[in-house]
């Protein structure tokens, strides 16, 4: 049976429900896990101002669902694997799991609310800080030790040269400012 009725993947905060604009989505469908493991229905989308796109006749008939948001980490649990029903988004509205905060949406018919990591479109986001200019070789990075955004605005604020040099954070670590990269523990 062909359904013709649109469904709109909409992306929201977590923490704050507010919706997430302008972010590039991967949406994969299928019959079966295999399906989604090889994607072999794939469509790439980009989000409208509200957080809201819409998905393809093709992806709408299919009976699994899963959405992936590219450079955002989705509040769910294991978001590689898990698939959602097309028809239950089509007859109630469907959510995935909030991990991420408290923030709840009305599920409406037709419409798959996604939750992410994230600020909402009301919070201006601040542009990220400065890195030092670095002409040696990169330190070996811990993925266990990035700065947080509080301390990358810290240490950045103390560094006032353009060569790279280890600095102390607020909190006393040594660290290292690479250009275009997170700051990370040396």
């Amino acid at each position: 049976m062909i359904h013709n009725d649109p469904i709109t993947v909409r992306i929201v905060g977590g923490k704050d429900g507010q919706p997430l604009g302008r972010l590039h989505l991967v949406l994969i469908g299928g019959y079966d896990r295999s399906d989604m493991r090889e994607q072999l229905f794939r469509q790439e989308a980009l989000s409208d101002a509200h957080g809201q796109a819409r998905l393809s006749n093709q992806l709408a008939n299919l009976p699994w669902l899963q959405v992936w948001v590219e450079k955002k980490t989705l509040c769910q649990r294991n978001p590689r694997i898990a698939s959602f029903s097309v028809e239950l988004m089509r007859r109630d509205g469907l959510s995935t799991p909030n991990r991420c905060g408290t923030a709840a949406v009305e599920e409406r018919p037709g419409v798959f609310t996604v939750f992410v990591k994230g600020k909402g479109a009301v919070a201006a986001e601040a542009p990220p800080a400065k890195a030092a200019h670095f002409t040696g070789a990169p330190a070996k990075v811990d993925p266990g030790a990035a700065a947080s955004p509080d301390a990358a605005t810290a240490t950045a604020s103390c560094t006032n040269s353009k060569n790279a040099r280890r600095v102390r954070s607020a909190c006393g670590r040594k660290i290292l400012a690479l250009p275009g990269l997170a700051l990370y523990r040396r």
